[in-house]
């Protein structure tokens, strides 16, 4: 099955003989309606009113990204809703049991960073101090998240998250030459290739980990860590916490490390503050995202092999029976 990601400005998708028929610049393609599983659409692009009508009609998710990567909104067709579902998670918003989810989400999402600094730190054989430190911090950090006990209200959740966040981010620059000036996290803009490179590709996670939670039947819009800040996909942004280094940190260290993209692929943005992913390098990395999203994992749960893709969605529908049944036993998913 297929993800088609529409990227290039100018692009006109019209419908044929159930088949998407792509055209940019005198070029076409046809891609079959029924391989397709996910569309990617970013501005410029040109959906006919037929080829909209067959993703309705399909009920194949598409999804409007930003030119900066930022999830913008989907194609919504019928799709089955879960009533006892949905109430279910509308209780649970600013009640302790909320909390303790947005805490597991938050854990597994250090315990991941600090998986890829380890990584990092084997691959140097333990000569980089400060990676070391930023390992030990992250495990301290990892145990009090750990702990049900601590921390007692959001805005600590959200402060602890932040401290760990800023170690790790200080601590990736050493998986990047120094060519890359990478020096931490910036956004909004972005303002070196390596943190263009992260915007996009979280972007792009969140359409995905978006998709997820109305499949499984959840509000996306309804969180519990990120709450109830409006026009933000909330839920979204809480279950994809744990899968930022598995998906995107992971594809940006492999993409540099093959030297599959170089500096010269990023461009300046519009207002020539920050720096811009450009088209090519787009495309490489949409490449590398996907292969991401499709390798195959154990997960544990379930005792098999699924793809990271699957195992978002997998995710998504234990949160759902947590709710229903208001039994925590969810668990992140981890790197090993």
């Amino acid at each position: 099955m297929t993800t088609l990601y529409l990227t290039e400005p100018g692009t006109v998708v019209r419908l044929q003989n159930q088949s998407l028929l792509i055209q940019r610049q005198g070029r076409q393609q046809n891609q079959r309606l029924a391989e397709i599983t996910l569309v990617v659409v970013l501005p410029g692009v040109q959906l006919t009113h037929g080829a909209l009508a067959a993703l309705l009609d399909g009920g194949t998710e598409t999804l409007f990204l930003t030119q900066s990567g930022q999830f913008r909104g989907r194609l919504q067709g019928a799709f089955p809703s879960n009533p006892g579902l949905r109430l279910a998670q509308y209780q649970t918003v600013d009640t302790h049991f909320g909390l303790a989810l947005a805490q597991r989400w938050v854990r597994g999402k250090v315990q991941n960073q600090r998986c890829l600094l380890q990584r990092r730190h084997r691959a140097t054989q333990g000569r980089l101090a400060e990676l070391g430190e930023a390992i030990d911090s992250l495990a301290a950090q990892g145990l009090a998240l750990a702990d049900r006990e601590t921390p007692r209200d959001r805005d600590q959740l959200m402060g602890l998250e932040g401290a760990c966040a800023r170690c790790y981010y200080q601590a990736l620059r050493h998986w990047f030459e120094p060519v890359w000036r990478f020096q931490g996290r910036n956004r909004r803009p972005p303002l070196d290739p390596i943190n263009a490179l992260l915007s996009w590709g979280y972007g792009v996670l969140l359409a995905r980990v978006f998709s997820a939670t109305v499949q499984a039947g959840l509000d996306p819009y309804l969180g519990f860590l990120h709450a109830l800040e409006p026009y933000r996909p909330n839920l979204a942004l809480d279950l994809m916490e744990e899968f930022r280094p598995v998906v995107v940190d992971q594809a940006v260290i492999a993409l540099v490390q093959a030297n599959l993209i170089s500096p010269a692929d990023f461009e300046p943005s519009p207002e020539g503050a920050g720096i811009w992913v450009g088209a090519v390098g787009k495309k490489l990395f949409l490449a590398e995202l996907e292969r991401q999203l499709r390798q195959p994992l154990l997960y544990p749960p379930q005792g098999r092999r699924l793809t990271v893709a699957q195992i978002i969605l997998e995710q998504a529908r234990w949160v759902g029976r947590c709710l229903v049944g208001r039994q925590l036993d969810y668990e992140p998913f981890t790197l090993r």
